[in-house]
């Protein structure tokens, strides 16, 4: 199995100390420096469309941004690896950005996005695409603007998703890239129940086994593997303690829970989903591709770096 961290560390959603920084071009530079002095290779690319307006192109989250600092996406992979990052190993386009004014704009505004994102893989020689399956609960019974009972408006709602996302894998796949689907517990589609909806599909799709987020849905995670050992494409290694027994998937800020201290997730370690059982069952099935490490807990993300790499050190490969 191939190892990398995902940049999603650097939260730049919420205020922070010393946030602004992470805008910068300078910062980025330097942080793909401490993630190869933490032992990774390869990162994540969270795809971010909203850093395009606003003129932040400082945060290379996007193809706009990464042509503007550094004029292509080839030479962007040059000055990775000039930083001793060898590749990018999966990109992560999560569509509740777009999940405002109706389904057309949002549904024109996810499949633009998701094939510029398949366009940026392609060029950058990167092996999957990860989409959230669909935005958060709140966001699409916003968007149906039918409060708590959604009832035949999801059913549309999935039913539109499917198929946008069987031409996204028949687009994805001409490019030589895999679509994976990631399944948050705030989804429409959380847990066990991305298999149904994956079934339903008709184009080259994968899974992206995400621990925390089925963990948190009730999901089996070893048992889950082995089910579906045919159709992984990329594996998230997330960590929580976080059960949710207040529905906290419907809420407006689903990570961080109206009636919880802190946030869902927890760094690598330091939660309670059983990451070495995982690997196991990964082996069992012979699986071989990219596990992602991602942490959204510490703002601090050379404190992450070094937790996620004692982690691996200590349990995973010692």
């Amino acid at each position: 199995m191939n190892m990398s961290f995902s940049a999603e560390a650097v939260d730049l959603h919420h205020q922070a100390p010393n946030r602004n920084k992470r805008e910068s071009k300078y910062y980025w530079d330097e942080l793909y420096t401490l993630i190869h002095a933490a032992g990774f290779r390869q990162i994540e690319f969270p795809y971010e469309p909203k850093w395009d307006f606003g003129g932040r192109s400082g945060i290379p989250l996007t193809v706009r941004s990464v042509t503007v600092k550094y004029t292509s996406v080839e030479n962007y992979m040059e000055f990775l690896k000039g930083k001793g990052i060898e590749g990018i190993s999966c990109i992560h386009l999560d569509p509740t950005l777009f999940c405002s004014g109706n389904m057309m704009m949002y549904f024109g505004g996810l499949k633009h996005y998701a094939e510029e994102a398949i366009q940026f893989a392609k060029a950058a020689g990167t092996e999957a695409v990860t989409l959230s399956v669909t935005p958060t609960y709140y966001a699409v019974s916003s968007l149906l603007q039918d409060g708590e009972s959604m009832g035949e408006l999801e059913k549309e709602f999935l039913k539109k998703t499917a198929e946008v996302i069987d031409e996204l894998a028949i687009y994805a796949e001409k490019a030589g890239v895999k679509l994976c689907l990631k399944n948050e517990y705030w989804t429409l589609v959380k847990g066990d129940s991305i298999e149904e909806f994956a079934d339903r599909l008709k184009g080259p799709v994968y899974l992206d086994i995400d621990t925390a987020n089925l963990q948190i849905a009730g999901t089996d995670l070893a048992a889950f593997i082995r089910r579906n050992r045919e159709r992984i494409g990329v594996v998230h290694f997330t960590d929580t303690a976080f059960s949710d027994d207040q529905e906290a998937y419907k809420q407006v800020m689903p990570e961080y829970p109206a009636k919880a201290a802190t946030k869902v997730f927890r760094d690598i370690g330091q939660g309670t989903v059983d990451l070495r059982a995982v690997y196991d069952a990964l082996q069992e099935v012979g699986y071989d591709g990219q596990v992602v490490f991602n942490c959204r807990h510490s703002y601090d993300v050379c404190r992450s770096l070094l937790r996620t790499r004692y982690y691996i050190n200590q349990t995973l490969v010692s």
